[in-house]
């Protein structure tokens, strides 16, 4: 029996201008998982159980290059499942290995007891857990960049507006500097070459860089309770393209302040990053005032005003509209100060640390 997981992300700086190709973010992995366990069988067909979805065990065949589960009525909600597996199927045979049936399991802890979503990117992890899980099932011994597109190819499969800086820190988790890559170039490989052949090529504009946070600095994450639609801010968000002044001084700016925020990790200068987060918040909120639904929400102006409060730089995180925020501190003297106020107004404090990796 193997198992692997894979860990949810947080943003912490460039949202929003991270779906357009070069342009820079900053992402944590947290120790909240979604894990992958898979084991031979003997049956002529294999099984999927997700109990994060509150599935039953459905079986599997193969079809030419498809997964075909039993259970249509499940199909849909195992997608990322059974996309991930066909995209890595296709690269085994690419080598010539025998497929071998199995069965897998998967499991969540990226949301709360009551099953409502913290925002912390599930299906990325899902695609990653079970690639790694199945990297190991077959021996292949992938690199982490082939585990990360491999999730792609299966993500673009199913959805276009991701910049897949979720899949990036699910794959490489800590502390990650992101830009995503050309979008357009990347679905043309996919419709025109083998996977084995796109895996291999560079892709324009893609850029995964590791970062070492600066001493004794702590991120507190808050929870407003209420979950955001990331696909339609982040669509609303295009729309506001069509002013190329708009989004154009967004964008520069959004990559000025990531580019401070970067080189203030690199110079453990803490005071350098509590500035640039407060300058990114700024250049959120100039989005926010032109789009037509709130990115910072009123529940996420009290989580940032309370962290502000007891000196922290506070700012939401990933898409907004509800969801997380995050205060940055020097130490933690003013942690629990921070997290009392929160929950008193209604924000959930997520005590998770960030995920080295195994």
């Amino acid at each position: 029996m193997i198992q692997a997981k894979a860990p949810g992300k947080l943003y912490i700086a460039g949202e929003y201008a991270v779906t357009e190709p070069g342009y820079k973010s900053v992402l944590i992995a947290v120790d909240r998982f979604v894990t992958a366990t898979i084991e031979d069988t003997d049956t002529e067909c294999g099984s999927i159980h997700s109990k994060a979805l509150h599935k039953d065990q459905v079986s599997f065949v193969r079809k030419e290059d498809k997964i075909v589960i039993s259970d249509i009525d499940h199909a849909k909600q195992l997608k990322y499942i059974t996309q991930a597996i066909e995209v890595f199927e296709q690269y085994v045979n690419s080598k010539n290995i025998t497929l071998r049936h199995f069965n897998i399991t998967i499991d969540s802890d990226l949301d709360d007891a009551s099953g409502q979503k913290y925002g912390l990117g599930s299906s990325a992890a899902v695609l990653v857990s079970v690639l790694k899980a199945l990297n190991e099932f077959y021996h292949m011994q992938l690199s982490n960049l082939y585990i990360y597109k491999l999730a792609v190819i299966a993500n673009m499969k199913l959805q276009s507006l991701s910049s897949c800086g979720d899949i990036a820190v699910s794959v490489y988790t800590g502390w990650l500097v992101y830009s995503t890559f050309d979008h357009e170039w990347v679905k043309e490989q996919i419709i025109t070459s083998t996977v084995d052949e796109v895996l291999i090529k560079n892709w324009p504009g893609l850029h995964i860089e590791p970062l070492q946070a600066p001493e004794h600095m702590k991120v507190l994450i808050g929870w407003t309770g209420s979950p955001a639609s990331s696909h339609h801010l982040v669509s609303e968000v295009k729309r506001l393209k069509s002013d190329p002044n708009i989004f154009g001084h967004f964008l520069k700016s959004s990559q000025l302040n990531v580019e401070k925020l970067i080189q203030a990790f690199k110079t453990n200068h803490i005071e350098g990053v509590l500035d640039s987060i407060r300058k990114n918040r700024e250049v959120i909120q100039y989005l926010d005032a032109f789009a037509t639904v709130d990115i910072e929400t009123p529940d996420l102006k009290k989580l940032c005003a309370i962290g502000e409060k007891y000196d922290g730089a506070s700012k939401t995180s990933g898409a907004g509209g509800g969801d997380c925020g995050i205060t940055i501190v020097k130490n933690d003297l003013n942690r629990e100060n921070i997290y009392n106020e929160w929950s008193k107004n209604n924000i959930k404090p997520l005590r998770f640390s960030i995920y080295h990796g195994q």
